[in-house]
């Protein structure tokens, strides 16, 4: 589900292009942020990558942080849970006691 919600929010509140498919290794290389997402975590940076065949390592986030589009995905899906950005799909619901 965070990661439908997530091409969602690339797609229609960001602007990104979303591609859906399978990575190649040595395709790798051209990416600037990695990262991977959950419940819990919603989205995760991923520090680096290790090619063990090749013995090379593939690194995105030296400090552990994450990079601006990543901070952006997750603080857009994160306002529309919290009710600061608009709902476009009816994700979240109001409950009031």
């Amino acid at each position: 589900v965070t990661n439908d919600s997530l091409k969602k929010v690339a797609k229609e509140y960001l602007g990104l292009e979303v591609v859906v498919g399978n990575i190649l290794i040595s395709e790798v290389d051209q990416f600037v942020e990695v990262g991977a997402c959950g419940t819990a975590a919603v989205i995760s940076p991923i520090s680096y990558i290790d090619d063990l065949d090749n013995g090379k390592r593939y690194t995105f986030s030296k400090d552990g942080e994450p990079g601006p589009i990543s901070r952006k995905l997750y603080d857009t899906l994160r306002g529309i849970q919290y009710g600061t950005i608009e709902d476009k799909h009816n994700w979240t619901t109001v409950v009031i006691e």
